[in-house]
């Protein structure tokens, strides 16, 4: 179950355009091994810390994308619809 979870996260969904891990991350998942070669955390948490303020900023741009991408299949979906009747 687990693989077929991290499987589907880190699919591209064609609504949205990204995967489901990106959407709420903002970034690609990270492996036990790239632990390493990141580094540790600042030692002083009470600052801002650059990386964090930059993933907030992709995650807010892949949110906006997706929203985009949500509306224009909605788009899609009732053009089709309003044509079947």
């Amino acid at each position: 179950m687990e693989l077929a979870e991290f499987c589907y996260n880190n699919s591209e969904h064609s609504t949205i355009r990204s995967t489901p891990f990106q959407m709420v991350t903002g970034k690609s998942p990270i492996v036990p091994m790239t632990w390493a070669t990141h580094g540790q955390p600042p030692s002083d948490a009470s600052g801002e810390v650059p990386m964090v303020t930059q993933l907030d900023e992709e995650r807010r741009h892949l949110w906006d994308l997706a929203k985009a991408n949500l509306e224009k299949a909605h788009k899609r979906y009732k053009d089709f619809a309003d044509k079947s009747r």
